[in-house]
């Protein structure tokens, strides 16, 4: 595949990540059934409510972006590089926020509450694997953030193609729907297929945003959209049912089709050229806001929603999240993670280098 030339950091798709982690947040807040309002969320905030019930679908949207981003990291480096740049960005943040949930959930007895051995397993990112309990719940993309990037590193060992990759974003969500089908835990497991056409669609908008637009790769985008579709559409019922409230499979559908395009939007054309700074500082609270505001702010709604307001509760636990991300940010991530990336990378090159 031909080399693009370098182009400037896409400040809109930052912002467009950080729309999704507030929509996540919103799901979990005032969206999805949780005892610490008192009420269903449905019932104490019945406005916000009507949106914030579709707000789960941040979380496919984030798998797109991941698509796109990761598969833009992937070009042109090595294994090592990949993967030394994978371990700092994901596990600096995460362990620190492991560390004070498993602290925090030691003296505030509605949370989690998982064991020292569950939160030890936790500090590996691969608890799913072993049955073991996320110390927050949104921990579970995680493990399929992970295998995602196993699939991508295979294909920097076997070589990256533009026509690899098309063939790749056709097969892996089509084998996936086989294997739904089929029944087969370990390729159910190893394929992602509820997932798999959100990551692949992705990965074709990063190749319209790299090279040509040929009609071959916008006719494989649209395959991964319906398949993306009708797994917003299947979903409406568990939705529904952690919602407490009617999930319409249609607007759900909408909202999936507005994230796809949303992330064309922001790579080609005149928003892909903003550079706001501040966009791209939203983008780098991304990832802590999601990993925090979990129990975090259960923790906080639990313990101020019998003396305040619940809008003024839900202010403080919104605000208290975005703060602790950026702590998070600035006193773990910065310092650390660049760090580990080069310790990664030295140790992988000396691993591979000829004896």
């Amino acid at each position: 595949m031909s080399t693009s030339p370098s182009r400037p950091r896409l400040a809109a798709l930052d912002g467009l990540r950080l729309v999704a982690a507030l929509a996540v947040l919103a799901f979990h807040y005032v969206g999805v059934k949780v005892p610490y309002w008192g009420v269903p969320s449905s019932v104490e905030f019945p406005g916000l409510n009507e949106v914030a019930r579709y707000g789960y679908l941040g979380v496919n949207v984030f798998f797109a972006i991941s698509g796109f981003v990761i598969l833009m990291t992937a070009y042109d480096r090595s294994i090592e590089s990949f993967a030394a740049s994978r371990v700092a960005r994901l596990f600096p943040a995460y362990w620190a926020v492991v560390v004070m949930t498993a602290v925090l959930q030691q003296f505030w007895t509605e949370g989690r509450n998982p064991s020292f051995s569950d939160a030890l397993v936790n500090l590996t990112m691969t608890q799913e694997a072993y049955d073991v309990v996320n110390v927050q719940g949104a921990f579970w993309t995680l493990w399929i953030e992970l295998k995602f990037y196993l699939l991508i590193g295979t294909f920097i060992l076997v070589g990256m193609t533009r026509r690899r990759v098309l063939a790749f974003a056709v097969l892996w969500p089509l084998l996936g729907q086989i294997a739904a089908v089929t029944g087969s835990g370990f390729l159910n497991s190893l394929l992602i297929p509820t997932y798999a056409p959100y990551f692949a669609a992705g990965m074709l908008l990063y190749l319209l945003f790299r090279e040509r637009h040929d009609v071959t790769t916008w006719l494989a985008l649209l395959l991964n959209w319906v398949l993306c579709v009708r797994q917003a559409m299947a979903y409406g019922d568990r939705a529904s049912d952690l919602v407490g409230a009617p999930v319409v499979p249609l607007v759900s559908a909408l909202v999936v089709t507005g994230g796809l395009l949303a992330i064309l939007v922001c790579s080609v054309g005149v928003v892909s050229r903003i550079s706001w700074r501040w966009l791209t500082f939203a983008g780098a609270l991304t990832y802590p806001l999601y990993l925090v505001h979990g129990q975090l702010g259960f923790f906080l709604i639990d313990t101020l929603q019998p003396d305040m307001g619940s809008y003024a509760v839900l202010a403080i636990a919104t605000a208290a999240s975005l703060v602790l991300a950026y702590l998070v940010h600035v006193v773990v991530e910065k310092p650390l993670s660049p760090r580990l990336r080069r310790a990664v990378a030295a140790s992988l090159e000396q691993e591979s280098s000829p004896r």
